[in-house]
């Protein structure tokens, strides 16, 4: 009866184990990977804001429209980038190791400054039009679009597009 029992122990350890090292096998993603999910939430969180403000009326139907022709074009471009990324991570798995040039800090703060400054934009219209009315918001947005979109395009690029054989882009 000992035994038994000792044997009911010992089968749920070692399963346990195999499924705790396979799961920090799976947990490690590489920091493309981390910064490309990044992205994509953080672009379909602004689209999703935006419907959210739209249907508690913190924009009109023009407005509305208006301000998914700004954020859509620049959602696609940097989805599809990105989709594009991960599709190719599943046929070519040597793209999920980290590359020899580690993500700096600096790339970090500029996704995440981008979203920040986006999402506040929008919220500020959207919570107090009597601070930045619609005309405003889509001017800082193209400023800031226009000032950082050359910089995130750079780093779209550079992180998501891989070498050829013969080196170049």
């Amino acid at each position: 009866m000992t035994t038994s029992s000792t044997r009911t122990m010992a089968t749920p350890v070692a399963n346990t184990e195999t499924t705790t090292n396979s799961a920090s096998d799976q947990g490690q993603l590489s920091p493309r990977t981390r910064i490309a999910r990044l992205i994509l939430v953080y672009h379909f969180a602004l689209i999703g804001v935006s419907c959210i403000f739209y249907i508690l009326r913190g924009f009109d139907f023009e407005e509305f429209t208006s301000l998914m022709g700004i954020l859509a074009p620049v959602t696609a471009l940097y989805g599809g980038a990105v989709f594009r990324f991960l599709g190719r991570s599943i046929t070519e798995p040597n793209l999920n190791v980290q590359s020899n040039a580690p993500i700096s800090s600096l790339v970090k703060w500029l996704v995440n400054g981008h979203f920040i400054i986006v999402l506040s934009l929008i919220s500020l219209k959207a919570l107090a039009p009597n601070i930045l009315n619609f005309q405003d918001m889509t001017m800082f947005l193209t400023f800031v679009e226009s000032a950082l979109g050359v910089y995130m395009g750079n780093i779209i690029l550079a992180l998501f597009e891989g070498k050829s054989e013969n080196g170049k882009g």
